[in-house]
């Protein structure tokens, strides 16, 4: 009998998981945090200027893009710098509103990152591979 419940559990459990989307659209940079043994070691706040943008285009059924373009600039002095990263991520759902996101792309399989979604904010954040540092990217869905 419990193995009955087990299954019907199991089964409604995914069924209803699947219901579950990632927001898909382009999304404003609010914050972003890298941290280390819980020490702050690097934020927006420590920048002049800073500008990110995150797109998801979904793949398929629990696959999705995500497109990263960041600008910043040190110093009102400094040069600008701006880079873009795309990768594909497997999206589990722990919860409506969290989950993890598994990289795709065999160079960054090992990192770890999580997602919060919460009113009109979504959060990421990453183990950075072996290096311990932890990294906070904070997005406006508008």
């Amino acid at each position: 009998m419990r193995f009955v419940c087990f299954l019907i559990l199991f089964f409604s459990t995914d069924l209803f998981a699947s219901d579950r989307e990632l927001p898909v659209g382009t999304f404003r940079g609010v914050s972003f945090l890298l941290e280390k043994n819980g020490v702050s070691i690097f934020s927006n706040k420590d920048v002049h200027y800073n500008k990110s943008t995150l797109q998801i285009t979904k793949v398929s059924s629990h696959i999705y893009d995500f497109t990263f373009t960041v600008y910043l600039q040190l110093t009102s002095d400094s040069k600008a710098l701006n880079d873009t990263r795309i990768d594909r991520y497997k999206v589990i759902w722990a919860s409506d509103t969290m989950g993890a996101l598994i990289n795709q792309r065999e160079e960054y399989d090992k990192e770890i990152s999580e997602f919060l979604l919460s009113a009109n904010i979504f959060t990421i954040k990453s183990l950075v591979s072996t290096s311990g540092i932890i990294e906070t990217q904070t997005y406006k869905i508008e």
